[in-house]
């Protein structure tokens, strides 16, 4: 169905210039056809032709603007839908940011490109030949040879052209003649490349039967799932079996005829989830979105999902853009990590909010688990009697035994000062028992900081107010946050001393000691230094859960969602590291990495134990996680964010001025800040809006910028975030001068 409108807006990827729109005139034969969605071929200056998008319609143009014809409309089935659309305009206004940002974000500009695959397929055609052909060698000038080949075609069938040329050892000339005489067609198809061939699942397997404990979970949900209007949270503690209540849910939601939306929050847990999902519900159903599946492959799952052909799509944030059709169920794993918040670059959204917002379009449920829920999220589901708790683990498996190891006492004794002695002796009673090992590291590189041992002056990055860290394996000291590199230097630049050392640690030194140490065992490590490869991260964790690997290091990528029940040892190698940085969430997201790492041992039959190894022992949060206590630590954490008016007592919005300039970056946050506060003092809201600086970021330097910030504490829900979107419309900034808009910010670093 076409529509009356003069223009049409269309989405344009320029090169220099990046994603812009513009307004083409529709020709008179376009315009019952021209629908929202619609691939397009528009003219564009000295480029000519390029693909668009056809993203809006309009009578008008501004005055002086005079707008060319497009071209050709390349596909008459459109990519997306005008309510797809009005959900990518909310999530603008949301995340107060421009709507061509939040487009480029969410739809694969490659898809203006055209990444489909084709093969050439050859089939017997039927009723050409009288039956059995042998006996009829000759007629038609067909030969002998040329019959033995339909022979093979017509017992294999259907099949890709360069497969039979091989299969039946003839050429392309003899199949062409075959062509010419009627006998086989070869025709043109596009081809679906599936990213879940990688993932080696042969046969579908049947759901699990619930536990008692599980069927309970599961019947209250479903009582609930259809008529509440606020997310449902599942709080399991580690292995007690939340993903099969997901499972039984989704067969549900599919019997219903509905669609599901699974999100998991990094690559590697989406991997092994989706290939979960394929061995309960088939490949053909599921399919899986991230930035590691190719171009060519998120082309063609983006085509399937838009038909209507994809039952379950399983992916990380991104995800919650891609043009699944009739959902009847989103579910959010591990809900409160903070992956789902992407940070840089704009539009710097929440796949938790755009999920809430994605369900209410569809109408459907929102569930979210988690072993250590969101202090906000549990804090509203349980007030809203929305909460479903599983307090044992499946089969009331035991909880793993947790050993505290304070190093103020025992760094003496311990390997390089850094592995105790009584984190060694378990590792190797466990090797000797042949099972395996994690150990946690949350920090990359080799050391944490390089230190001149004269004058103290630690080597910090030229562009970031961070020190460099040491990365043993290409012998470069890096910027862990604009990338910048540099060779390890001969002397101090300040005092020329040639007293250098390499101090603090990351997950390449704890390999090094623990490859000494324990020179017969596989160690490995995975980080994100190491994930540069397609699909490496899958291969690791598949030699892991099949027993290749001894001992795993890692970061917090560790810590979740892996099921290896020959793992009976975790150990946290610094377990403060978590709790030290300057942000209200600190105490929240160290005591849910420490819970959830110590999850990950004695999954299986045997029993399981986690050590810590901390020089702070009696911190509220430690020993909150030590005990696996979520609600002990909630109630001191929740008392906590009402006192100071954090959420979700308030939603808090950051406001960051970063300039070349320090004086005039400062200068630029507090002509702001001091703008909004006289605002709000006239309308008497000064106790809902709080505004708090502007003040120094706490690394006050990124990339030759220095940051200055605003943190406003909303207390006014969606009428204050509409004032604080109004007024930040309303600002013009200097040219020297950027201004980032962060919507509920993970930190405020």
């Amino acid at each position: 169905m076409g529509v009356l409108n003069k223009y049409a807006l269309a989405l344009v990827n320029i090169k220099g210039l990046g994603v812009k729109t513009f307004s083409y005139l529709i020709p008179d034969e376009m315009k019952d056809i021209i629908q929202i969605g619609q691939a397009i071929l528009v003219p564009f200056g000295r480029q000519g032709n390029v693909n668009a998008f056809v993203v809006g319609f309009g009578d008008y143009l501004p005055e002086g603007i005079k707008a060319k014809k497009i071209s050709k409309i390349l596909d008459e089935k459109p990519l997306f839908t005008l309510e797809y659309l009005k959900l990518l305009e909310w999530i603008a206004n949301y995340y107060v940011c421009d709507f061509v940002t939040v487009l480029n974000a969410a739809v694969p500009m490659r898809l203006l490109e055209g990444n489909s695959k084709t093969e050439k397929n050859i089939e017997y055609v039927e009723g050409i030949l009288p039956r059995p052909l042998r006996e009829k060698a000759g007629v038609r000038g067909i030969s002998n040879r040329q019959l033995e080949i339909l022979s093979a075609l017509k017992e294999k069938g259907k099949m890709p052209l360069i497969e039979f040329e091989k299969l039946a050892k003839t050429t392309r000339a003899t199949i062409i003649k075959l062509e010419k005489l009627g006998c086989v067609k070869i025709s043109d198809e596009e081809i679906y490349r599936n990213p879940l061939e990688n993932l080696g699942v042969s046969k579908k397997e049947e759901l699990f039967k619930l536990s008692p404990q599980q069927e309970k979970v599961y019947q209250g949900i479903n009582k609930k799932i259809h008529k509440s209007k606020t997310p449902i949270l599942i709080h399991g503690i580690t292995a007690s079996g939340k993903t099969e209540i997901y499972f039984k849910l989704i067969d549900d939601t599919i019997k219903q005829g509905k669609n599901v939306l699974f999100l998991a929050p990094e690559i590697a847990l989406a991997s092994q989830l989706t290939k979960r999902l394929a061995k309960k519900f088939g490949t053909k159903d599921v399919a899986i979105w991230h930035s590691s599946i190719s171009e060519g492959e998120r082309y063609d799952v983006w085509q399937k999902l838009y038909k209507d052909e994809i039952k379950i799509l399983a992916g990380v944030r991104s995800a919650v853009f891609a043009p699944l059709k009739n959902i009847g169920l989103i579910i959010i794993d591990e809900e409160h990590e903070s992956a789902y918040k992407q940070t840089t670059p704009a539009p710097r959204y929440d796949a938790r909010t755009i999920a809430f917002k994605l369900a209410e379009f569809h109408n459907a449920p929102l569930l979210l688990g988690s072993a250590t829920p969101d202090v906000g999220v549990y804090y509203k589901a349980s007030n809203s009697d929305n909460l479903f708790e599983l307090k044992n683990r499946f089969n009331d498996a035991p909880m793993a035994k947790t050993s505290v190891i304070n190093m103020q006492n025992n760094a003496k004794q311990a390997y390089k000062g850094i592995i105790s002695v009584q984190l060694q002796k378990a590792i190797e009673e466990t090797l000797e028992k042949g099972q395996q090992v994690i150990l946690l590291i949350n920090r990359r590189g080799f050391s944490t900081y390089t230190q001149c041992q004269s004058c103290g002056d630690v080597i910090e990055c030229e562009n970031c107010s961070i020190p460099m860290i040491w990365h043993s394996q290409d012998l470069t000291l890096k910027c862990h946050y604009c990338g910048r590199t540099k060779s390890f230097p001969e002397q101090c630049e300040k005092c020329g001393s040639d007293t250098i050392k390499n101090s603090g640690m990351g997950t390449q030194k704890i390999e090094l000691l623990i490859k000494e140490r324990f020179k017969n065992a596989r160690t490995e490590r995975i980080d994100s230094d190491i994930l540069v490869k397609k699909n490496e991260h899958i291969k690791l964790l598949e030699r892991f859960q099949k027993g290749e690997i001894d001992i795993l290091i890692g970061t917090q990528m560790i810590a979740k969602g892996l099921d290896n029940p020959n793992v009976t040892l975790v150990g946290v190698i610094s377990a403060d590291s978590s709790f030290a940085m300057p942000d209200f969430r600190a105490s929240e997201r160290g005591f849910q990495l420490l819970t959830q790492v110590a999850g990950r041992s004695g999954r299986g039959e045997f029993s399981g134990s986690v050590i810590f190894q901390t020089y702070n022992p009696d911190f509220y949060a430690f020993q909150s996680a030590k005990e696996q206590n979520y609600n002990e630590f909630y109630e001191t954490e929740i008392k906590a964010r009402e006192e100071f008016d954090y959420p979700p007592f308030s939603q808090v919005i950051r406001l960051i001025l970063s300039g070349e300039n320090n004086f005039r970056a400062e200068k630029s946050a507090q002509e702001i800040a001091l703008r909004l506060n006289t605002i709000i003092d006239k309308q008497g809201i000064s106790e809902r809006l709080i505004v708090l600086g502007p003040s120094p970021c706490v690394i006050e330097k990124i990339g030759g910028k220095y940051r200055f910030q605003i943190i406003i504490k909303n207390k006014m829900e969606e009428k204050g975030h509409m004032f604080i979107s109004k007024f930040l419309s309303q600002i013009t900034m200097p040219k020297d001068i950027k201004m980032t808009i962060d919507i509920d910010p993970i930190d405020i670093l």
